[in-house]
């Protein structure tokens, strides 16, 4: 009886850290339809703030004074600044924005603080504990469930009884008419997001004698506030503290009772509170006239076409590339034409058919984990388990498919995530089957034409040839009645729909064939890597690829493959120059997103199609005037 006493009041405190976190950034939905994650980093930073204050001060509560006000004044700097011109591009764009600031800020961190773990003291007043039952519970942890309780009444007064709750209800029930009527909204997007981020960072320096305070908690942490405002419902404060007991209980109670699935268990009731009612339990229905009418990211919106020249030069570059750069840099593109694959199987989804899919990772992780472990566990060919892998994937495509694609707009973009990190809590806790955290390697590279793939120009060429296949392919169906089906949903899917196109069908159909691609190029990875782990399924490496594909321009095939080779040479090359290469790539995708909103292809097709013809114009007209 003690002990299940025990872990319940640890299930509390669990889900109070988890209320301050939520509370916020399910007001900032509510109120500004902005999904934000760079609400993780919030917490993150108020932590590493109250760590600083405590060691400077020896003072734990000015510093939780201190720390949640410093971050509430960066958190005005980031709305002001970087969100409110994406307001009208829909979620895409809110994104994209707010991962690459959390990148940003995760290598600001880093830099100031370390990498390491470090622990915040428990103030030396709530120190000791005090006799439960036949156990001891610690005084700061009753201190924390009385905290989250005095503040969860604080802030339902705020908005129930006080004028500017009045206003902040008013400006979620009818954004147009609470402007009509003289409150300014932009100031209060302002607070509101502002005031998110202080609550973020009371949460993070009160976690910080329980949970500690290190680089990386700001993902770890995020994942479970997304969960639980999803299950509780966006902009519902009564949603977010149900909510967060919910999940605080159920992930203590079910790390004791069901260690393996727990994880997977939580993901699992989200998925189905998304599919049965996707405003959440308590939530607020979004659209009508309080969400603003949302512009959608521009896409280059073309079939790929190249000339005879410009094909022939860029294969014959394939071909000489190892024999002139060597076998390091001919690994290293061999790396950036498999990402690409993957980054082009995720462009079918987001520029040609507008799915906005957060889970792509999922079937990429499959294909590989498929082929190395038919192949080290019941030593079975690497290409029969090749073959596997890409059946898996579309098969898991298709199941996942069936079930997101009825979904849209955010309620898509969590079902996708959901997925896919329910993938990985199962490949993080299977150990005995998936090496657990620790991953899983000792593939054994085949032959292809009597030729062995552990040669690594053997294993360059075999993967550029599947590049120029896959492009080949995926080019056909673009241009394809299937391929123009996928751009007519996207822009128009109520037209579509009504002139007689199945479009669910449609959707299912190329979310299948994207799963199957990303599967394709999951299987190349494993042969190329001969190792695999559940990072390969995290929800930051469909984060990464969808940077990938956005930053060189979805919708056009052309795009992703450019936007994958600058992604990876600033991993990988100025990785090597300067410690400080995750906050250049924060900078280039926030930078990418306020100002070149069709990526760097799109950007190129514009200068050509505004500049080229006038240049060309002028040209001829010199020439006219030359004398003959």
């Amino acid at each position: 009886m003690a002990f299940v006493a025990s872990q319940a009041i640890n299930g509390l405190v669990l889900g109070m850290l988890l209320f301050m976190l939520a509370a916020g950034l399910s007001l900032i939905f509510g109120l500004m339809n902005v999904v934000s994650l760079v609400h993780g980093s919030f917490f993150m930073i108020g932590g590493f703030l109250g760590l600083e204050l405590i060691t400077r001060t020896e003072n734990f509560w000015l510093a939780l004074i201190l720390a949640p006000l410093i971050v509430f004044f960066l958190g005005a700097a980031v709305e002001k600044v970087f969100l409110r011109p994406v307001y009208h591009r829909g979620h895409l764009d809110q994104v994209l924005l707010t991962f690459g600031l959390s990148l940003v800020f995760l290598d600001l961190v880093q830099w100031i603080w370390g990498s390491h773990i470090h622990s915040i003291a428990v103030p030396p007043v709530l120190d000791g504990s005090i006799r439960l039952l036949d156990g001891a519970l610690p005084i700061y942890r009753v201190f924390l469930i009385g905290f989250g309780l005095l503040l969860a009444v604080a802030l339902w007064l705020t908005l129930e009884r006080s004028r500017l709750g009045a206003m902040v209800r008013a400006s979620v029930d009818d954004r147009a008419m609470a402007a009509g009527l003289g409150i300014n909204v932009g100031r209060l997007f302002t607070g509101v997001f502002a005031a998110g981020a202080a609550l973020a960072a009371l949460a993070g320096v009160s976690a910080g004698p329980v949970l500690g305070v290190y680089p990386g908690i700001d993902a770890e942490i995020l994942i479970p506030a997304f969960i639980v405002i999803v299950i509780g419902g966006m902009g519902n404060l009564r949603g977010a503290f149900v909510g967060s007991l919910l999940i605080g209980e159920a992930d203590v109670f079910g790390k004791i009772y069901l260690p393996e699935t727990a994880t997977s268990l939580i993901y699992l009731v989200m998925i189905i509170v998304l599919l049965i009612r996707p405003s959440g339990l308590f939530g607020i229905v979004q659209g009508g006239q309080n969400q603003p009418p949302a512009e959608p990211r521009s896409v280059v919106n073309a079939v790929p076409t190249l000339r005879p020249v410009w094909s022939a030069t860029i294969l014959l570059a394939l071909l000489v590339w190892p024999l002139v750069a060597g076998t390091y840099y001919g690994t290293m593109l061999a790396e950036v034409l498999i990402f690409a694959m993957f980054a082009m199987s995720l462009d079918l989804l987001l520029g040609y058919t507008g799915l906005i899919s957060f889970g792509h990772a999922a079937f990429f992780g499959l294909g590989a984990y498929t082929i190395v472990l038919l192949n080290v566990k019941l030593g079975i060919d690497p290409w029969a388990g090749y073959a596997a892998g890409i059946a898996v994937a579309t098969v898991g495509a298709a199941l996942i498919g069936s079930f997101c694609i009825r979904a849209g707009g955010f309620p898509f973009l969590m079902l996708t995530m959901a997925f896919s990190q329910m993938l990985y809590a199962i490949a993080s806790k299977w150990r005995d089957l998936t090496g657990g955290t620790d991953g899983i390697g000792g593939l054994s590279r085949p032959e292809i034409f009597g030729w062995s793939l552990s040669d690594p120009f053997v294993l360059y060429y075999f993967v550029a040839a599947l590049f120029v296949l896959v492009f080949l392919t995926l080019r056909m169906i673009v241009a394809s009645p299937l391929g123009h089906a996928f751009v007519g949903i996207r822009e128009n899917e109520a037209r579509m729909r009504a002139i007689g196109y199945p479009t669910l069908l449609y959707r299912t159909a190329a979310f299948t064939i994207g799963g199957a691609v990303a599967g394709l190029a999951g299987c190349t990875y494993a042969l190329f890597n001969a190792f695999v782990s559940p990072d390969l399924l995290f929800w930051t490496t469909s984060g990464d690829v969808l940077i990938m594909t956005v930053l060189g321009g979805a919708g056009s095939l052309v795009g992703p493959v450019i936007g994958t080779g600058i992604f990876m040479v600033m991993k990988n090359v100025v990785s090597s120059h300067s410690d400080r290469w995750m906050m250049i790539i924060g900078f280039v995708v926030v930078i990418c997103v306020l100002f070149f909103n069709e990526g760097v292809y799109g950007a190129f097709m514009q200068f050509k199609a505004r500049f080229l013809p006038r240049f060309s114009t002028r040209l001829k007209t010199v020439r006219a005037d030359e004398p003959a």
